[in-house]
Formats: structure tokens, sequence, C-alpha cells
């Protein structure tokens, strides 16, 4: 079963707690590829200028991996034939000691085309090795995957990348990005005409899967398509411990952004951190966006039809908030503030106390609307069943709010299925036809999940 993780203190990330009942009922699931009834629910679309904004959900599917695996970042392929995912394989219950990266391609009736792991196991029997997948990028025939990854010499994490042929996933190169001391990842990763541009960290004391490397060093890459290092910098931004996205700035240059630390009325709190970097990666300026009473998040950004930025996480405070709410901060390119922040939860109805509503993923729609894309389920001992809908507090779904440029809510669903845990992690939109695919970390469908939307 996929283990939810609740929000991150500063020292280190809490894991969400197994479920007992689900092990029973994914022992007695078809193995293969699954497809569900749809199970959303949540208001229906609202029609705007750009029609109807509404979502019904298609199919989720997926195979089992041995052990259970989690999905962190997907992409639609460029040929409009498919799906691919990335994560990476877990450690379930100690019983297997070498996590790996995982990138699966599927096409898009859903079906897996290839799967590929990468990663060394640890040089002492018994220990632990961790390969992570975080990010991917697609150009022409090759996918680009941004990875910590294990050295078994060192007994090291250290930041890589991996490139992998789009039709076999075979993998075609691989770039450690070694030169500093302790562990490190590539979080993000694009492709902006020939260069491979990444963001993510180094010298950090801990390896593996981390939501927020935040006593690390932040850094950024430039790397040419045969796997040449071109540029490496690190940066030195107060309160600043890694870059997680990295996008295409429309001015010049790109964009950054990750959650950071800062100072709000004597209190050390979680800020989202916007970076503008030139087209040779130095720094432009840089901006924390924190609220005074409590904590900020940022996972996933984009830049908008208007070049503005709009990121997405979850928080802590704002008008409404209770527990861990999503977030949404929409910030001018040009003046650097903020337009808009806007908070959302709370999709089934149930305690608010005991929910979370964490955002890990934000998209364009072909309207230019944007896509919130998580997960909402209970981590405590509160247990409720909605009577009207079936649904079960302690079973995650993915929630997925469709807001336009000025914030105004356009639609809220619920999707994922009833017999387990489905909840969101990324999002990526066919810009034709408008479909969707939300990659889920899925106890139902073997850890990746694919959940297809089609809009009404």
């Amino acid at each position: 079963i996929a283990a939810r993780h609740i929000s991150q203190s500063r020292a280190r990330m809490v894991v969400g707690r197994y479920r007992d009942i689900l092990l029973l009922i994914l022992s007695l699931l078809p193995l293969g590829v699954q497809a569900v009834e749809d199970e959303k629910s949540g208001s229906s679309g609202a029609s705007g200028s750009s029609g109807s904004t509404g979502y019904t959900q298609t199919w989720l599917r997926g195979d089992p991996t041995e052990g259970h695996a989690h999905v962190h970042e997907g992409l639609r392929l460029e040929g409009g034939d498919g799906w691919v995912g990335v994560g990476h394989t877990l450690d379930e219950e100690k019983k297997r000691k070498t996590g790996k990266v995982m990138v699966r391609r599927i096409d898009n009736a859903g079906a897996t085309v290839w799967t590929r792991t990468v990663g060394d196991s640890h040089k002492n029997s018994g220990k632990s090795a961790y390969s992570v997948g975080f990010s991917i990028a697609e150009s022409g025939d090759m996918l680009y995957v941004g990875t910590g990854l294990w050295q078994k010499a060192s007994s090291q994490m250290k930041a890589a990348v991996l490139a992998l042929d789009v039709a076999t996933g075979t993998v075609a190169w691989t770039k450690v990005l070694d030169s500093q001391s302790k562990h490190g990842g590539v979080r993000g990763i694009i492709v902006d005409e020939g260069r491979i541009i990444c963001t993510g960290y180094v010298k950090n004391s801990q390896p593996g899967f981390l939501f927020v490397a935040d006593e690390a060093k932040p850094a950024v890459w430039e790397l040419d398509t045969a796997g040449n290092l071109v540029t490496e910098k690190l940066l030195s931004i107060e309160g600043l411990g890694q870059g997680a996205k990295i996008r295409k700035d429309l001015s010049s240059g790109y964009v950054m952004t990750s959650t950071a630390w800062g100072v709000i009325g004597g209190q050390d709190l979680n800020h989202v951190a916007l970076v503008k970097l030139s087209s040779s990666l130095g720094v432009e300026w840089s901006k924390m966006y924190g609220m005074a009473g409590g904590d900020s998040q940022v996972f996933d950004m984009l830049v908008d039809k208007e070049g503005n930025y709009l990121m997405g996480g979850h928080t802590t405070v704002g008008e409404g908030v209770v527990n861990w709410d999503y977030l949404a901060l929409k910030v001018n390119s040009q003046t650097k503030q903020v337009e808009w922040r806007k908070t959302f939860g709370q999709p089934r109805g149930f305690d608010a106390r005991y929910i979370h509503d964490e955002m890990y993923g934000v998209a364009l729609d072909p309207a230019g609307n944007y896509l919130l894309l998580g997960g909402s389920g209970d981590e405590y001992k509160y247990s409720k069943t909605d009577a009207s809908t079936g649904w079960m507090s302690d079973v995650w779904v993915s929630y997925l709010v469709v807001v336009d440029t000025e914030g105004t809510t356009l639609h809220e669903g619920v999707y994922g299925k009833k017999a387990g845990n489905n909840a969101g992690e990324h999002i990526s939109v066919d810009t034709t036809t408008g479909e969707v695919m939300i990659y889920a970390d899925s106890d139902t469908v073997g850890g990746f999940g694919f959940l297809k939307l089609t809009p009404d």
C-alpha cells in the first residue's frame, strides 16, 4: 500500500501510516491492467467563456510492480501516442533494500509499452540504497529524466540525468553530477532549443525522496543533448535549500521555484520562493512569498500565456484554512507582486481538522485556465463515510480544481476508486484534445496509477 506523506517539518518528512484494511482489499484485486468505473464527486463543471471546464473519469489503469512504486511526475508524449510517468520503487516494510528510478510509458489505451528501472545496490549487503526519479522532459526521440542516482562506490545519492529512447526505454546515456559532496538530486528538468536545463540540490545529509531538501544547497545545471555538462552553478539565497521546478520564461531566461524558509513576525515559516535566472543561469532576482501565522509550500509552477507565474502547493494559513489546504499563488512577472492567493479544500465535506488537501501539480488547459491537482485524504484516527457518495475519509482521492486566470473557480471534482488510495501526484494535458492525465499514487493498480479524465 502506498504510504501518503504528510507535510514536512524542517528536520525531516513524516510518512503517513499504512492501512491494514487496504492491504486486504488489494490482495483480493486481480493483477494486470485494470479499468474502473467513474467514481468522481464534487461540483459539476461551470461554463465560462471557453465552454465547459468539467471532467469525467475515463479510466484508471496500471500494472503491478514488485513491492510498490511511487510516481512523481509525468508528461504527454509529443507525438500524441501515449503518456510517461517517472518515480521510484519503494522499500515496502524494509523487504527490498534497493530503491530504483522507475520510468513507465503507456499507450493511449493505458497499456504498458515499457518500464525501465535504474539504480545500484549498496556496497554492503543488507544496507539500503536510494535512487529516485524526480522529473522528466521530452525532445525529439529522447526522454530526459532528472534523478538522484545511488553511487555504490561512495554510498551517496548524486544528482544525475538519464537519457532514454522514447520508443524502447533503452538508456542512451547517464550523466552523474558529482562535483559536490554528500547527497543530491535533479528535481526539475526542461529542454529548451537543445539545452537541457535542470534544477535541484547538492550537499544534503540525507538520501532518498524528500518533499523538501531544505538543509541542502540549491543548484542549476545545463547539459547538451549528448550528456556533456555545460554549466553548473550553486545558488546562495537565504532560506533556500533546493530548486524544485524550473520553467522557460516568456521574456528571457528561466524561472525556478521551491519551498524556502523565511521569518515573519519572529516566526520561521515556509515561503514560496521564486528565482529569476538569465539565459546563462545567473540569478537576476529572487523573492519570497509567505503569510504570517502559517506555512506556504510550493511543489509545481507554470508560466501562463501572458508570461505570469502560477505556483501550486499547500498551506496552513489563510481565510477558512484548517489543517493543510491547497494553495494557488499567482505572481505578475513584471511587477513581481502577488495578483491573487487562493486556497481550496474539503471537496468531500469531511471534518477539516483531519483532512489534508495537498497540491503537487499545476497545468494549463487549451483555453489557458489553470488546473490544480493533488490529493485529499485523512491521516488520523478519525474515520468517516459519506452515506450519499460512499467515499471514506481514509481513502485518498485525486482532487482537481480548475480556475481561470483571475482565480475564479470553474470546477472542482474528486476522482479515483473507493476500494483504495489514488492520490494525485502530477498532471499533464493533451493541448489538442484537452484530455488530462493524473499520475496517481495508487493502491489499486500497483503504485504507478494513470488516471485519465476527458473534458465534458
